[in-house]
């Protein structure tokens, strides 16, 4: 199962962890796993083309584990660009089930 970690601090979205497999397919053809990534790998390029917050991103393939968290409060654009990345998730979330992803909220 994927676990989404979304981390708030003062009821906005500041950073998103991801952690796990999906098992839903075979490795190479999983696509809760696919939807997933790629929805990660467009907040993480687009916070970096589109504005001007700093984050840390970090991972491992080993243990299926990456986040992306911002320095600072978020700009009124990066808040927009974690939002997408939440419906798109709730949406995978929604569509597939809790059996291969669930979605989790943290204070920081």
């Amino acid at each position: 199962m994927i676990t989404v970690t979304v981390l708030n601090k003062n009821e906005k979205i500041v950073g998103v962890q991801l952690e796990g497999h999906a098992e839903f397919g075979k490795k190479g053809k999983d696509i809760v796993c696919s939807a997933v990534s790629i929805l990660y790998i467009n907040l993480v390029n687009s916070i970096e083309n589109f504005t001007d917050e700093e984050m840390e991103t970090n991972g491992s393939s080993k243990i299926n584990f990456q986040n992306v968290i911002l320095k600072n409060m978020p700009g009124r654009d990066a808040e927009l660009l974690f939002q997408s990345f939440l419906l798109g998730i709730t949406t995978i979330e929604q569509k597939y089930g809790k059996k291969y992803i669930v979605i989790l909220n943290q204070e920081v």
